[in-house]
């Protein structure tokens, strides 16, 4: 554990907006994948959520946060205006239960997120100039086209980071991440928080 902990200080360098300011105002969504072939990563998945929201500074006119689980279809655990305080967000992550379900649907879920999250009424600040992101934890390749959802984020603004596994494809994240630089593909999520911390330099704003 202690070593987990240790490690876990490098998330940040996953993300240049954790460190890019000394506060930071920008609107995060994770997109977790909760179908069947996840199972049993999706615990490493929800520690990697918390890692990184430990080092954001939340609240209501700082970093906003929203979680979604998907499968064959998406579920919003909390929008980005749902919680104002780091520990309610975390408190919320640990309880969250793995859905389960098949097919993989990224697409969908991608399509689920623009038109439901990264909007006004949800807490998305986009209008008014914030920055957007949404990071992507994902165990396999998608049932559905992720092409045109991929495509409407990018113009809408959206910085997306793709993070796979080893059953991942690699391609798919390239088409979904904002740049195909940003496509991490690792050979378990864990290993992003134990074994390969990655140089900030691999990441672009």
């Amino acid at each position: 554990m202690k070593r987990l902990r240790n490690e876990a200080k490098n998330v940040s360098n996953l993300f240049p907006l954790v460190e890019k300011k000394p506060v930071g105002r920008d609107d995060i969504v994770f997109l977790l994948d909760g179908s069947d072939g996840t199972r049993n990563g999706f615990p490493a998945m929800l520690d990697f959520v918390e890692r990184v929201v430990e080092k954001l500074n939340v609240g209501e006119n700082n970093d906003r946060v929203s979680v979604v689980q998907y499968g064959r279809d998406a579920e919003v655990h909390f929008y980005l205006n749902t919680y104002t305080t780091r520990e309610d967000i975390v408190d919320s992550v640990r309880g969250l239960r793995h859905r389960g379900g098949r097919p993989l649907n990224t697409g969908a879920a991608l399509q689920y997120v623009r038109d439901n999250v990264f909007t006004n009424s949800s807490g998305s600040r986009r209008l008014q100039g914030v920055p957007q992101m949404l990071i992507l934890l994902n165990g396999g390749r998608s049932f559905d086209n992720v092409d045109t959802p991929a495509s409407a984020l990018k113009q809408q603004g959206i910085f997306v980071i793709g993070i796979g596994t080893r059953s991942s494809d690699i391609r798919e994240l390239q088409k979904i991440s904002y740049d195909p630089s940003l496509a991490l593909s690792v050979s378990d999520l864990l290993t992003v928080l134990m074994h390969q911390p990655l140089p900030s330099n691999s990441w672009v704003c």
